[in-house]
């Protein structure tokens, strides 16, 4: 049975192994993400629990959790908010697999900073997008620190009349307010679909401050298809509003 291990503000945090729990989350590092533009942050946080085959190690539970749990690829349960975890790599991974409801965004994001306070993790690593309508010349991410965070990257960091939103934006105020040092990294991505492009950029940045390998060749293959998919719509559009004469026949 999964133990209580942290409550606040009616957020709560189960744990699976209480003992795995705490030894990953010591001295470790938390990453996660939501679902915003591109979904980056979503994909980033699935990709690195498959390719470091990370356990899960507890659950998050809200007052007005999400009405869905489905199968997961190992058999068990796939719940909302999921903590994944290696005690080897001292490392937590918080999968949001859906976004907590609007009334309880704000508890949620301090809980998740006091939670990993709590437990001494060292830092944490958020994952966004990034408007690719902002891009700068070559630059492939913007990022972000917070609560006393150290550390820079050659990338720039966003514009001062920019802004973070959403939940995420609740974890970096929280991190901030509780001092929590963390990173938000923001790869430039579009923002009205999923983007395994955007979340690879995202994979390589962690795999780097961890000092770990990470795959990201299916995420830059799936980004592969999703192109050719829309490029195949598009052409498809523009030859039916081409002209009459202009093309007799439509191929696809």
């Amino acid at each position: 049975m999964a133990e209580l291990v942290f409550a606040h503000r009616r957020v709560r945090v189960y744990a699976i192994d209480p003992g795995a729990l705490s030894e990953a989350a010591r001295d470790g590092v938390l990453i996660t993400g939501f679902r915003g533009f591109g979904a980056v942050g979503y994909i980033t946080t699935t990709h690195l629990v498959e390719k470091l085959r990370l356990q899960r190690l507890g659950y998050i539970v809200t007052r007005y959790m999400p009405e869905f749990v489905t199968r997961g690829a190992d058999g068990g349960i796939v719940a909302p908010f999921e903590i994944y975890g290696s005690v080897e790599r001292r490392l937590l991974v918080l999968v949001n697999h859906d976004v907590p409801v609007e009334r309880e965004r704000d508890a949620y994001a301090e809980a998740v900073v006091l939670f990993a306070k709590k437990m001494g993790v060292s830092r944490g690593v958020f994952i966004g997008g990034f408007d690719a309508r902002f891009r700068r010349g070559e630059e492939r991410f913007r990022w972000l620190a917070s609560g006393g965070y150290q550390g820079e990257f050659s990338e720039p960091t966003i514009d001062k009349d920019l802004f973070v939103v959403g939940p995420l934006a609740l974890l970096i105020l929280y991190s901030e307010i509780h001092r929590f040092p963390a990173v938000t990294i923001l790869p430039y991505t579009e923002t009205a679909r999923p983007d395994p492009a955007a979340a690879a950029v995202a994979v390589e940045v962690v795999a780097r401050l961890l000092n770990l390998e990470v795959d990201v060749s299916e995420l830059l293959e799936m980004a592969r298809k999703i192109e050719e998919v829309i490029e195949r719509v598009e052409h498809q559009r523009e030859a039916a509003t081409a002209p009459s004469g202009a093309s007799d026949r439509l191929y696809t």
